[in-house]
């Protein structure tokens, strides 16, 4: 099991869980970042900034706060 932000670019993964810590779940569950779904990494900024990633066909931005404490299985390399 891995976090977001650790996978690399263009990898899949399914959401495993959400750690409880984080105050924004709600708002990530209602934008869709919830158990079961596959997310993909499109990619990285440098030097500790958000990541962007492709959910349900659409684009979403997280901060590197947020994307460390979602939790996946790696679906493909």
């Amino acid at each position: 099991m891995k976090n977001l932000y650790n996978m690399r670019q263009n990898q899949v993964g399914n959401v495993t869980g959400i750690d409880s810590r984080l105050n924004s779940k709600i708002r990530l569950a209602e934008m869709g970042v919830m158990q079961g779904v596959d997310i993909r990494l499109i990619k990285k900024t440098p030097m500790g900034g958000p990541v962007e990633i492709k959910i349900n066909n659409y684009y979403l931005t997280l901060r590197k706060e947020d994307a460390m404490l979602i939790y996946l299985d790696i679906l493909e390399s």
